[in-house]
């Protein structure tokens, strides 16, 4: 008996302190990645840095403390604390406020995790460099979305969906090309991308900044992400058709010295809104967009297998350089404040025979940016612009101060559709399909 009160007591001392090992076995890790570039003014508060964590400890993080140490300045700032609403166990993005540095040009700041849950962290490398630059003028970023798509293609509502909800809701900055691909809405305007990059892929291919696969239902993620990224270049282009060709000038603005061995060019693609023909019938999966909220799933919610009477927009017609850029578009050396003009000339535009309305022909101008790679070059998009092009005389007339481009609806940030503009900001849709937020 003696033996046996004995042994069950060395069995419960052996479980207790293995209760106490696994106690002590508790890590708390958090590694910043590596945060890239930001671009702020002298006159701005802050900008926000967006930088992703990696918790490598044993349980979900519900909060970190972190400093900042300046090196313009020499100065380290009191701790900050950040909660996560939902703890986190693998990844995180946080944005960090970044104020303007006292001088012009590169001075780096130091993001430091000093603390996971109270506790000290853990991790080796604790910190990561945010590269800040402080400049006159900060590039306008905008974010472009390219959506290779077909009447065929099942799921491809998706992309439809996504390209147009973010049109609508982030009309500043948000540019969206589609490309059609084996359908009566299919061009050459990528065909040098289609059958090389693209080639093996499923549809719909749905690329951020030709950077990313959107691989969500709304593009949100992606999108903001992308946007909370510096722009080594601003650009802005206009577009003019003068009865035959339309010319195109695109002004690029370095603003943020570039590494050496990256190379920029810009491409250009047109662009046509509101495609219709009643024998276009989108294919559709059934049933599998009932639990989206965006408003533009619904005309593919229900039990039609294929959907008619669609308004197309965002159809690419035509392009130059769109896989690497025209050559010599952009030249070293890219000095910073020192605007660049490029111009190119898309001919005889009425051999195009998709296009249904010259009113509502686009020029979306991308910067490309490639990064050499032994034989491989990596073409992704730094910025973009887009613009309207204006007609001549001999094209259809555009609105002028005499008439009047009408209101054709109001929408909440959130999609829902108004009665008359709200409090707050509300976005206006005209019947030239452009959009415009405003302010009440």
């Amino acid at each position: 008996m003696k033996k046996n009160l004995l042994h069950i007591l060395s069995l419960l001392l052996v479980m207790l302190m293995g209760t106490t090992l696994t106690a002590k076995a508790d890590s708390y890790k958090v590694a910043p990645m590596t945060a890239g570039k930001v671009t702020v003014s002298p006159n701005d508060e802050f900008v926000n840095a967006p930088i992703n964590l990696v918790n490598y400890g044993t349980n979900p993080v519900k909060q970190i403390t972190y400093t900042l140490y300046d090196f313009d300045t020499q100065e380290s700032s009191e701790p900050q604390t950040i909660d996560f609403e939902t703890p986190f166990d693998n990844t995180q993005q946080v944005l960090i406020p970044i104020k303007p540095g006292k001088t012009l040009g590169k001075s780096d700041v130091i993001f430091n995790v000093t603390e996971v849950d109270g506790h000290p962290n853990e991790t080796s490398i604790t910190y990561t460099y945010i590269e800040r630059w402080t400049v006159l003028q900060a590039a306008k970023k905008r974010v472009v979305f390219e959506d290779v798509t077909g009447l065929w293609c099942q799921y491809c509502p998706r992309g439809i969906a996504i390209m147009e909800s973010l049109e609508r809701l982030y009309p500043d900055d948000f540019i969206g090309i589609s490309i059609h691909d084996g359908d009566a809405l299919a061009t050459n305007a990528y065909s040098s991308i289609l059958s090389s990059t693209w080639s093996n892929t499923n549809r719909p291919l749905i690329m951020c900044a030709r950077d990313e696969k959107v691989n969500t239902h709304d593009g949100q993620s992606n999108f903001k992400y992308e946007l909370d990224k510096t722009a080594s270049f601003d650009i802005s282009v206009k577009a003019a058709y003068d009865g035959k060709d339309i010319n195109v000038t695109a002004n690029v603005l370095p603003c943020l010295d570039v590494e050496e061995g990256t190379e920029y060019d810009v491409a250009y693609v047109l662009t046509a809104d509101g495609l219709k023909n009643d024998n276009w019938g989108q294919a559709n999966r059934v049933g599998e967009w009932n639990d989206q909220v965006l408003p533009e799933y619904d005309r593919f919610k229900g039990n039609e297998s294929t959907i008619y009477g669609l308004e197309f927009n965002q159809v690419a017609i035509d392009s130059r350089g769109v896989q690497y850029g025209v050559e010599g578009s952009l030249t070293r050396p890219y000095t910073v404040g020192t605007t660049q003009t490029h111009k190119v000339t898309f001919e005889n535009i009425s051999q195009h025979k998709l296009i249904q309305d010259k009113s509502k022909l686009n020029v979306c101008a991308l910067i490309i940016k490639k990064v050499t790679n032994g034989d491989k070059i990596k073409a992704t998009i730094e910025n973009a612009a887009k613009c309207r092009v204006e007609l001549g005389e001999t094209g259809i007339k555009q609105i002028g101060n005499n008439e009047t481009n009408t209101v054709t609806g109001y929408y909440s940030l959130d999609g829902q559709r108004l009665n008359a503009p709200a409090k707050g900001i509300t976005i206006v849709r005209y019947a030239d399909g452009s959009t415009r937020k405003v302010r009440n």
